[in-house]
């Protein structure tokens, strides 16, 4: 299967883990908060998650900081 991005599947997007990091992104939560172990799947596809909702405006807030 082709990856969207370094570590993560098309079919993993539909995990509950990947979800709720989406979720937790979408309400502004810091990525601290990520309930799962370190290291384990369900950890590295929350963060997926979360990155998915706040990476665009992390880079939106460093091409400001330069305009």
């Amino acid at each position: 299967m082709d990856g969207i991005g370094i570590g993560i599947d098309w079919d993993e997007t539909k995990e509950p883990a990947y979800r709720d990091g989406r979720r937790a992104g979408e309400r502004r939560e810091e990525a601290e908060s990520n309930p799962h172990a370190s290291g384990s799947d369900d950890h590295r596809l929350w963060q997926a998650g979360h990155a998915s909702v706040t990476a665009p405006d992390v880079v939106a807030n460093k091409i400001g900081d330069f305009a």
